[in-house]
């Protein structure tokens, strides 16, 4: 009798996502995205699938090859349209968009679609009742059934990127017929990278070697989106090498903020120097201000004066609250009054009376205690015996 190892596949599943999204997250070197703009892809992600799943038969879905893809790839697109449409229209309120670039596509989609992977699972959970899925084979082969949840959520992502790319490339195309082709380019990419996952990995084959075969059909689409975002990358360095030299006479960018732009090293142990201080806020406006000079940095190489003034204003901003940040003092400083007010004498209360012996001005005065008072018994003395001699007279 084969074993079976009950796994929570849901648990499983978040767990993926997450390691991806932080991996896809490092990967941005130059730009981070906000964390409240990919958890809305990621939420719009999860409700695309969860609205598939309810309004398309599970035979479509699940005993069919290009007809669920169609529908996977359409509800995952239209959840990547609707994060975008929401960032473009604040980015537009404010005058800058937080979609800059290719590598921005690549973020925002694969958090679209690991959302969509994680929506999917929720639901299967909910179908059984909340049992714990069985995986047979698990016990033996434990490896397998990580591996299949990891291809799986990065299946999904790649999905997602292809089509962020698309709607990426859409938003600064020169002209009407690109800005179209774009999502519709990415959606086609989506299409046939799930078609052939489904058809290499799942077809006649079932095991390790259903197994292999998916994580072969997914090398060309990923080394697609490595490619993409590679290029992305260089071109934003480019853009801070070339754009951000001009802002240091006029304040905006200042020559150290140049030097920690184009070294990732070097930016990270500022980062790090904050964070071991203690300096939480002062981390977070530091990373704000140099998210918004890559931001005008890319302004600038496109062309776009108007988003480029906005977001002049925007690192104004960002540094006048960066220089108004409480700063933490280093450990050092903190433990070395508590070492010193240890030796320290308490200072003395006006009016309280001395109770240990004479004081400090009669020692300095060179008096010994109770000559004063031996004075002053002497004088009374002498007034006495001068008013006695006078009554005799």
């Amino acid at each position: 009798m084969p074993v079976t190892t009950h796994t929570p596949a849901l648990a499983l599943t978040i767990l993926m996502a997450l390691i991806y999204l932080v991996a896809v997250r490092l990967v941005d070197m130059n730009e981070k995205e906000p964390l409240w703009a990919v958890g809305m892809l990621f939420a719009f992600g999860v409700l695309a699938a969860v609205g598939l799943t309810l309004g398309v038969d599970a035979s479509v879905l699940e005993l069919t090859v290009v007809p669920s893809a169609l529908c996977k790839e359409l509800a995952r697109f239209l959840a990547i349209a609707l994060g975008v449409a929401v960032l473009t229209a604040i980015g537009q309120s404010r005058g800058w968009s937080e979609i800059n670039g290719l590598m921005d596509g690549v973020v925002y989609g694969a958090a679209g679609g690991l959302g969509f992977a994680t929506g999917q699972e929720f639901i299967r959970e909910l179908a059984s009742g909340g049992a714990a899925v069985a995986v047979p084979g698990l016990g033996a082969h434990s490896a397998a059934g990580f591996g299949s949840v990891a291809l799986v959520g990065l299946a999904d992502g790649v999905f997602g990127a292809l089509m962020g790319i698309g709607f990426a490339y859409a938003i600064f195309a020169p002209s009407a017929w690109q800005r179209a082709l774009g999502p519709i380019a990415g959606y086609a990419a989506a299409v046939s990278a799930h078609v052939s996952y489904d058809a290499l990995g799942h077809a006649n084959a079932l095991g390790d070697e259903g197994l292999m075969r998916s994580w072969v059909a997914l090398l060309l689409p990923a080394s697609i989106v490595v490619v993409v975002a590679a290029v992305a990358l260089a071109r934003e360095r480019s853009a801070i090498r070339g754009e951000l030299a001009a802002e240091v006479d006029g304040g905006v960018v200042s020559q150290r903020d140049l030097e920690l732009l184009q070294s990732l090293a070097a930016r990270e142990v500022e980062y790090l120097k904050k964070l071991v201080r203690g300096d939480f806020v002062g981390w977070s406006r530091l990373k704000g201000l140099h998210n918004r000079q890559v931001q005008l940095a890319l302004a600038k190489r496109r062309g776009s004066e108007q988003e480029a003034a906005s977001l002049r204003q925007a690192v104004l901003v960002a540094r006048a609250m960066l220089d108004a940040a409480p700063t933490a003092p280093p450990p050092a400083s903190r433990e070395k009054p508590d070492e010193d007010e240890g030796e320290k004498e308490p200072a003395p209360v006006a009016g309280a009376e001395s109770t240990e012996g004479p004081s400090a001005a009669a020692k300095e005065a060179g008096e010994e205690p109770g000559k004063e008072e031996d004075a002053d018994e002497a004088g009374s003395k002498d007034a006495g015996d001068d008013g006695d001699e006078g009554g005799k007279a």
